[in-house]
C-alpha cells in the first residue's frame, strides 16, 4: 500500500470552516427559535470528468447520518449546521483511450511523440469522513393547525476525509514511440516502457484531505407535535475540486518498467468533481415553540 500525506491545507479551506464555526456561534447568540435535529440521508455518488470522455463512466454510492442545529432569524429564515459521519464507495472504468504527448525527448536528444493506448481501465475510491455543512434554509410559515410546510436549503459543505483508499487497475496498457524525423515507429522496448503491459494494479491511501462542496436540499417539512418535525427531502451535492489530483500520474510519466507494474492513479482527464445526490430524513425538536407552552386561561380557574 502507499501512503501519500496531504499537509498542505489551503488558506480559502480555513476561511470557510471559521466562518462556519463563528456564524453558529452568532445565531445561537442571538437566542431565537432554535432547532435541534437529528438526520440520515443516502443515494447515487459518482464523479463527473471534465472534459467529457466518450467510453467512460462513473458510479457509486454514499450517505451520512449525524446531529444538527438550526437557529431562526424568522419565521421564514434560519441558518443550518450539522456534524455527521459519511462515506462514499465509488468506481471509474474507462473501456478504451488514447493519448499522444508531443515533444518527448530520448536519451540520445532526438523527439518523438508518444502514443499511449489505455484499455479497461478501473479505479475505486472507497472514503470516510466527517462532514460540517453550514446552509441558509427557507420554510414557508406553518401555524398550530397547518400539518405540513416546505423547505428549501442552499450553502456549502465541508468533507474532512480521514479515511480514503483507493485502487487501480489496468487490463491493458500500450506505449509506442513515434520519430517523424525519421518516419519511424518503436513498439516494443521494454527498458523505455515501450510496449504491451497487461494486468498491473495497485492500491494506495490519502492520509488526510478536505473536500468542499456546494450543497442543495428542498422537500417537505411534517409537524408531528406541536415541538417535533420530520424534514423528508431531496439533496444534491457538488464537489469544487478533486481529493486525489496532486497524485495523479499523467500518461508521459509512464515510460518505465518500474511505474507499469504499479500504477498510481491516471490522470485521464483534467478534473474529476464529486456528485452525489439522494434522500435525506431529518427530525426536528424545537423545545422553543410557541405551541408546546402552556396556554393561560382567562377566567378564574375551575378547579378552584
Amino acid at each position: 500500500m502507499k501512503k501519500i500525506t496531504i499537509r498542505k491545507i489551503d488558506f480559502p479551506i480555513i476561511t470557510i470552516a471559521l466562518f462556519f464555526a463563528l456564524s453558529t456561534w452568532c445565531v445561537s447568540a442571538q437566542k431565537p427559535e432554535n432547532e435541534f435535529s437529528i438526520y440520515g440521508e443516502g443515494g447515487f455518488a459518482a464523479f463527473r470528468f471534465q472534459p467529457m470522455i466518450k467510453n467512460a463512466s462513473s458510479k457509486g454510492y454514499g450517505g451520512d447520518a449525524g446531529v444538527g442545529f438550526t437557529g431562526f432569524i424568522s419565521p421564514n429564515w434560519g441558518i443550518h449546521t450539522d456534524v455527521g459521519i459519511g462515506f462514499f464507495n465509488v468506481k471509474n472504468t474507462v473501456n478504451s483511450l488514447t493519448f499522444i504527448t508531443s515533444g518527448q525527448t530520448d536519451c540520445e536528444g532526438y523527439l518523438y511523440n508518444l502514443h499511449s493506448t489505455l484499455n479497461n481501465y478501473k479505479e475505486t475510491h472507497k472514503a470516510i469522513f466527517l462532514t460540517v455543512p453550514l446552509m441558509l434554509q427557507f420554510q414557508t410559515k406553518m401555524n398550530q393547525n397547518q400539518k405540513v410546510g416546505y423547505y428549501a436549503l442552499a450553502g456549502g459543505k465541508a468533507q474532512f476525509l480521514f479515511n480514503y483508499k483507493y485502487t487501480s487497475k489496468i487490463a491493458l496498457f500500450n506505449n509506442a514511440a513515434y520519430y517523424p524525423e525519421f518516419d519511424n515507429w518503436i513498439t516494443s522496448l521494454p527498458i523505455l516502457g515501450l510496449g504491451v503491459f497487461e494486468g498491473n494494479s495497485a492500491a494506495g491511501k490519502l492520509e488526510f484531505g478536505i473536500l468542499a462542496m456546494l450543497a442543495f436540499e428542498t422537500g417537505a417539512k411534517w409537524r408531528i407535535s406541536e415541538s417535533v418535525f420530520l424534514y423528508t427531502g431531496a439533496y444534491f451535492d457538488y464537489g469544487l475540486h478533486e481529493p486525489t489530483q496532486k497524485i495523479r500520474e499523467p500518461y508521459k510519466n509512464y515510460t518505465s518498467p518500474e511505474q507499469l507494474k504499479e500504477p498510481a492513479l491516471l490522470a485521464f482527464t483534467d478534473r474529476l468533481n464529486l456528485m452525489t445526490v439522494g434522500i435525506k430524513l431529518r427530525l426536528g425538536i424545537n423545545p422553543q415553540s410557541p405551541f408546546s407552552k402552556p396556554q393561560k386561561l382567562n377566567g378564574p380557574c375551575p378547579y378552584r
